[in-house]
């Protein structure tokens, strides 16, 4: 008798996928990359296939750029959602979710003109093209009915510019009102234009709490954003942890301890030996090995201490998926050229060490292998 009960019992548990071997111990979404530099100028056929292998890495969001300069060069042109389209699909057809950083103020709308990294005199031009990403790619947007041949993936978190604190991507005085400003009216038209969506804040970085509190105290940006969003790149995981400890103290003395926090950026490039790295990078600059070593103990101390309301993060995007991995001039953003899961020179990507510690950590908190559609195999 008892074996004529074990038999159905050994034969349902071999039928069950493997994915029911393992808990998932990480919400959905949770493991992202970047998508940015040469990889998003690569062939179609090329970056579909890249979008297939995050898909098998684990990868179930991807974070990249929608650039507002590209897109209207011309004051009151149309906007030209060419690149923008190509994203959306991809990443619809191999099941991630996208998270756009709309970035990068046109010549004609720049508050100073001789300055890529200006950002636009009226908040408020920006606004309209944010809403129209809204109105092509979110709840009812155009995207969807114009190709019923992709799922329906809408996009509902959009991130407003990066690292605003920094002259690199802010070339302008008074950062905390002119972002403030923008935050404000991007929220709005945000939301005028598909309720659903949700603003992530801008990536803040270094000692990102105190960006963020200045943030606060001169911009006005309390209830304009409904993400926040950190980017750290410390020496250890066990920083990486503290970064999270004292952005959470500053959301929570605003009355935002519950916001959810997303690491927009996060790693250890693998730059040591390769490029002279300055001494105030030293201590994130690291080997082929070391980038795999610290990437799965990173995301082990994120996903273990997550059910903290002070280390509650729900999302983490490693910096980068693919980099060249050659010496540039460029000191301050250097070390960052080495820093991908894949290597990719502008001809054919090549795996690096750290691609296989990231599969291996997705898995053990995904709780299963993933198909290039994004499904459990």
């Amino acid at each position: 008798m008892g074996v004529r009960l074990a038999l159905p019992v050994l034969l349902l548990a071999l039928l069950l996928p493997a994915a029911a071997a393992s808990a998932r111990s990480v919400p959905q979404g949770f493991y992202g990359v970047v998508y940015d530099g040469a990889a998003t100028a690569a062939a179609p056929a090329m970056q579909d296939a890249q979008f297939a292998q995050m898909a098998q890495a684990g990868v179930e969001s991807v974070r990249t750029v929608f650039s507002w300069a590209a897109a209207q060069p011309v004051q009151g042109g149309a906007f030209d959602f060419t690149a923008s389209d190509q994203l959306v699909a991809l990443a619809a057809r191999h099941g991630m979710s996208l998270l756009p950083i709309v970035i990068y103020t046109p010549a004609w709308a720049r508050l100073d003109s001789s300055s890529a990294a200006s950002p636009p005199a009226d908040p408020s031009a920006y606004a309209q093209y944010l809403a129209a990403l809204a109105g092509r790619y979110g709840s009812s947007g155009t995207f969807w009915a114009e190709h019923p041949e992709l799922p329906r993936r809408p996009v509902l978190y959009w991130q407003v510019w990066n690292e605003p604190h920094l002259t690199l991507y802010w070339d302008a005085s008074d950062w905390q009102k002119g972002y403030g400003a923008l935050l404000r009216d991007a929220h709005a038209a945000l939301r005028q234009a598909d309720p659903r969506s949700r603003l992530v804040l801008a990536g803040l970085t270094g000692t990102s709490w105190d960006a963020l509190q200045s943030l606060y105290a001169r911009g006005n940006v309390k209830g304009a954003f409904d993400v926040a969003a950190l980017q750290t790149y410390t020496g250890t995981p066990a920083h990486l942890l503290l970064a999270v400890h004292l952005f959470r103290a500053v959301l929570a003395r605003h009355g935002a301890a519950r916001m959810p926090l997303w690491l927009t950026e996060m790693g250890w490039p693998a730059a040591k030996g390769r490029v002279k790295v300055p001494s105030y990078q030293r201590t994130i600059a690291t080997t082929d090995a070391g980038m795999g070593r610290r990437l799965t103990a990173g995301y082990n101390v994120i996903a273990r201490n997550r059910r903290s309301p002070r280390a509650l993060v729900s999302r983490a995007y490693w910096y980068t998926w693919s980099s060249p991995y050659v010496r540039s001039s460029d000191v301050g953003t250097g070390i960052f050229r080495f820093a991908g899961l894949e290597r990719f020179d502008g001809g054919a990507f090549a795996k690096k060490p750290a691609f296989a510690a990231y599969v291996r950590s997705a898995r053990a908190h995904e709780g299963c292998a993933k198909t290039s559609t994004g499904g459990c195999r």
